[in-house]
């Protein structure tokens, strides 16, 4: 009786580990991670603002279309504060998005679209910040940016669009072996002209450069 005991205990004390979600690192992937683990992003067009102040700014950019959130396009910092440029030449780093979104809230409205299950972004272990998110319409340079994130910049200005989000970047998050990190996001409605609103410069967009971005 004893034994079976402990064996129940041990069952549940499984079971609550395999329940957790994946915000809480718990996603163990499939393959042998060899040191590496997965990051994965889920992002939310913000279409109302949360800031009486800025709610004049914001107005005019509520609405952009979600039928072409096919591409996540980021830049990262790794420990050093260096760019992490990967296996990529551009240190922009591209994955396909699940084009089937999901109802978080379930009000019967498609709210968020994550990374698609099926192109995961392996990463080595450790600590990186994210400096750059913009969704896309397809992949490279001549890809339309529909969505970004913005970024708080190293001046307080409640004039930019960070004040309209929860969760502005730049975000630092961990990457553990064997694990997959989930990192839910806010993005706006992207228009060039508004680029100081969004924590970058003209230059950014224009002709993107990491090395840049990381810099700000």
């Amino acid at each position: 009786m004893k034994k079976l005991s402990i064996m129940l205990s041990l069952l549940v004390v499984v079971s609550l580990f395999t329940s957790c979600s994946s915000n809480d690192d718990s996603n163990v992937i499939s393959d042998d991670p060899s040191g590496m683990g997965v990051l994965s992003l889920g992002v939310t067009p913000l279409t109302t603002s949360r800031s009486v102040e800025t709610g004049d700014l914001w107005k005019n950019h509520a609405n952009c279309s979600n039928s072409d959130l096919r591409y996540v396009r980021m830049a990262l910092k790794d420990n050093q504060g260096n760019c992490y440029f990967g296996n990529t030449e551009s240190g922009f780093h591209e994955i396909e998005m699940d084009p089937v979104g999901m109802d978080t809230n379930n009000d019967g409205v498609i709210d968020t679209w994550n990374t698609s299950k099926d192109h995961k972004m392996l990463l080595p272990a450790g600590d990186y910040t994210l400096e750059y998110l913009a969704v896309t319409n397809n992949t490279g340079r001549d890809s339309k940016i529909i969505l970004m994130s913005p970024k708080r910049g190293k001046e307080e200005n409640a004039m930019q669009y960070y004040n309209l989000v929860t969760n502005s970047l730049p975000i630092e998050f961990s990457i553990r072996e064997g694990m997959e990190h989930y990192i839910p996001l806010e993005a706006l409605c992207f228009r060039i002209e508004h680029a100081f609103e969004f924590g970058f410069v003209f230059l950014a967009f224009e002709d993107p450069n990491p090395f840049y971005l990381c810099a700000q």
